[in-house]
């Protein structure tokens, strides 16, 4: 896969395959981040085999690029324009997706939206239930109906990944999203 700069990255849809630390401290506007232990589970959900495709990595995964190349070839994802190292964005370009620790989150009294992204069915530790939603990650694209994009939403999952995930998808859709830090283990542990 060839490396592009930054100024060609118009009309691709960018695919950030970092960390979720590494995409919360800043990030390209509009890249959706499917980091390489969730980029095949999710990938077709939110995106079609016509779009043309800008992965976005780090230093420290541009040994993953080649493999998901081939796998976006072997599902029939032809388009990929190339990749762009994180470095190489302008900082001036970059966007920070913003955290909540969950004890300030616990405190809240504002109007918001929790929305939980995690599976019914993995939900061994419930989630706080004032303002809950549960939508699972992947049917994100298909529920944007459902969301008030006025007020501030509130993402969460087990541990964050997922959570990060489903707010860089919002805030390309306009809404305004915030992380749980340390997910539902951390509102937990804060509970106590």
């Amino acid at each position: 896969m060839k490396e592009i700069n930054y100024t060609d990255i118009q009309g691709g849809r960018l695919i950030d395959i970092r960390s979720q630390y590494a995409f919360q401290a800043g990030h390209a506007k509009g890249s959706l981040n499917l980091n390489p232990s969730n980029f095949k589970k999710y990938l077709q959900d939110f995106l079609t085999s016509d779009q043309s495709i800008i992965i976005i990595a780090g230093q420290d995964n541009l040994t993953d690029i080649d493999a998901l190349s081939e796998y976006l070839q072997e599902i029939g994802y032809v388009h990929i324009k190339g990749y762009l190292l994180a470095e190489n964005i302008p900082a001036e370009k970059l966007e920070i997706l913003e955290t909540i620790p969950a004890n300030d989150f616990l405190n809240l009294s504002d109007n918001y939206i929790l929305l939980d992204v995690r599976q019914p069915a993995e939900i061994t530790r419930p989630a706080p239930k004032q303002n809950l939603m549960n939508i699972p990650f992947e049917e994100l694209p298909h529920s944007l109906a459902s969301l008030d994009n006025h007020i501030d939403i509130y993402t969460l999952c087990g541990s964050g990944n997922r959570s990060t995930a489903a707010a860089s998808y919002l805030l390309s859709k306009g809404f305004q999203t915030k992380v749980i830090e340390g997910g539902m283990k951390a509102i937990q542990e804060a509970q106590v």
